[in-house]
């Protein structure tokens, strides 16, 4: 699946596909931090406002703005989704991003790193899920903040 590089989630990994940068300027500078077609990169962190982002190649770190993140197409084994974005179907929890106390009332739920979900129904503000044999019910700040890949 082809996405540009900054719809990565953090230590998901891509292959470089190609470098849509119209500037030749700005193509050396990237090709010469190593971010060329065929190498693999991985989202290593992502700053508090968002921008900038910053990649590994390899062992060497390479910070990008969005802006040109966005124009670096990789191949990805899969994409990843939050709950609220996701469509009815089975997933995998991937990641479960919020503070200490969130993240233990979805434990409780059966929810985490790993486990995998049926996305029920979506009907308004709320998402409705099975775990386990267990329906829960979560808004869409809750389902905006679990993130998942799609399961066949």
């Amino acid at each position: 699946m082809l996405i540009p590089l900054h719809n990565l989630f953090i230590g998901q990994k891509g292959k470089i596909v190609s470098l849509n940068i119209e500037g030749e300027s700005t193509k050396n500078r990237l090709i010469a931090m190593g971010i060329t077609p065929g190498k693999f990169i991985e989202l290593a962190h992502v700053s508090p406002f968002g921008d900038p982002l910053v990649f590994k190649i390899g062992e060497k770190k390479v910070v990008l703005r969005r802006s040109e993140a966005s124009r670096i197409i990789v191949d990805v084994p899969y994409k990843v989704f939050n709950l609220l974005e996701s469509e009815i179907g089975k997933y995998e929890i991937i990641d479960i991003k919020g503070g200490r106390n969130f993240v233990e009332e979805m434990r409780s739920m059966g929810l985490y790193k790993g486990v995998n979900i049926n996305l029920v129904n979506k009907l308004g503000n709320r998402i409705i899920i099975e775990v386990d044999g267990k329906k829960y019910e979560l808004g869409r700040g809750r389902a905006s903040k679990i993130f998942c890949k799609k399961v066949e």
